[in-house]
């Protein structure tokens, strides 16, 4: 008897199924893990089957809540092959909704947006809303028309423009692209302590490949402000506070908290936001100085940010309202949201503790941060503390990420200890004069 009532009857069924109507797929675009599959489950939980596509040569996420995972052309170096096998996707699947999930994700559907119209709704507002968000400097000036503090910078196009700008700025300073724009960048954002970091990090011997934002440090905590905007209004709101970043100056959050929403940066971030013209969700990323409070915009995430994992373990689930908008619900969005709850990305962590041990050797600032992380690991692991990718009904994306992981940073030791006894090895021979050096 028990067993059978577990099997609905056919009357049962059809009831079901005119109570739950069947959804057309959503699509994902992009590559990152712990962006795509919170996405991908968020939306698959309430019956929403969901699909990954992807262009570059990163590895696949295989998750539970991911139907399919396609591989298309290159939009680079093949844009027409590119929509052409978009398309073909779309039309085969009947996906309704597509979702970007990274900065060129975002940059290739505001070039090709016109082409796609007419399948189903693309999540990003149009070309000329996106350029003022991908690219750095514009939103900076957006930014200063509102009033909204910034840090002082400066777009530099060549060497000569750089060295320049160095020379009217104290150190330390911030170097980052200037666009989002581009899939390999020739670096990611860095710190310079002094003039001779910049070997480190940019090829003096040749020309830049693509323009830089020299930009003033600005001391503090990184604070988000994430909201979802429907025609001007802001639906859904939330915000967390950087704990840990990857690297340890400032970058990534790998271990974050979810915050009361500050009145002031929430205000500053709908002025922006609005000013903008932005629709969909989005990232206001602030820098709120530890002494006196004085918080600094930096950037603007136009697209879902990697601690997003933290809202929806809170409540306030973005992928979810943000597809009810699409398809003409009403997203019962809660008045409020735990604060406190603590959110961690494991591989990010342990990419950031390489990079401190090796840093420690050299950096009694890094050392000292190393304690800090090491006291704070057991907090950090706590069971209590929600995981970027874990979760026990879908362990893979965890466990495959993590393996990625482990097989890089052997693999990266391996390299680096050869370097270190081959340059060993031909300092001996240069100094016995086996190898002559020009």
């Amino acid at each position: 008897m028990e067993q059978n009532s577990l099997i609905p009857t056919s009357k049962q069924h059809r009831q079901d199924t005119q109570a739950q109507p069947t959804r057309r797929p959503t699509l994902l675009l992009g590559w990152i893990p712990r962006i795509v599959s919170t996405i991908a489950h968020s939306l698959n939980r309430q019956g929403i089957p969901v699909d990954v596509a992807n262009f570059s040569s990163r590895p696949r996420c295989f998750s539970r809540s991911i139907r399919h995972s396609v591989l298309l052309p290159d939009p680079e170096t093949s844009a027409t092959e590119f929509v052409k096998a978009l398309r073909a996707l779309i039309n085969e699947h009947e996906h309704d909704m597509l979702i970007p999930t990274d900065d060129q994700a975002l940059a290739v559907l505001g070039r090709h947006r016109d082409n796609l119209d007419d399948l189903l709704h693309v999540a990003c507002p149009p070309r000329d809303v996106l350029d003022r968000v991908l690219n750095k400097a514009s939103t900076l000036e957006v930014a200063q028309v509102c009033g909204i503090p910034v840090p002082r910078s400066v777009s530099v196009t060549s060497l000569g423009e750089l060295s320049e700008a160095l020379c009217h700025f104290s150190f330390p300073v911030v170097l980052k692209p200037l666009t989002k724009c581009r899939q390999e960048d020739e670096l990611k954002a860095c710190i310079l302590s002094h003039l001779g970091d910049l070997p480190k990090y940019v090829s003096t011997d040749r020309e830049l490949r693509s323009p830089l934002l020299v930009q003033e440090f600005c001391d503090g905590v990184g604070v988000g402000i994430e909201m979802l905007i429907h025609k001007r209004e802001c639906v859904a709101r939330f915000q967390h506070r950087r704990l840990l970043e990857l690297p340890y100056r400032g970058g990534y959050a790998v271990t974050a908290v979810a915050d009361p929403p500050d009145p002031g940066l929430v205000r500053m971030a709908l002025k922006l936001l609005r000013a903008l013209d932005w629709e969909g969700v989005a990232m206001v990323e602030f820098r709120v100085n530890r002494n006196d409070g004085r918080a600094v915009l930096m950037e603007v995430n136009g697209r879902y940010w990697g601690s997003m994992g933290l809202p929806v373990a809170a409540a306030i689930d973005f992928p979810l309202f943000h597809w009810q908008l699409v398809h003409g619900e009403q997203p019962r969005v809660p008045d409020s949201y735990p604060f406190g709850v603590k959110w961690r990305w494991t591989v990010g962590y342990i990419a950031r503790l390489h990079g401190l041990v090796a840093a420690a050797i050299h950096s009694p600032q890094a050392r000292g941060e190393l304690k800090h992380t090491i006291r704070g690991f057991g907090s950090d692991f706590s069971p209590s503390v929600h995981d970027a990718m874990f979760r026990r009904s879908d362990p893979m994306p965890a466990i495959d990420e993590l393996w990625r992981a482990i097989q890089y940073f052997l693999a990266y030791d391996v390299r680096a200890i050869r370097r270190r006894f081959s340059n060993r090895a031909r300092a001996a021979q240069k100094y016995s004069g086996v190898v002559p050096y020009a």
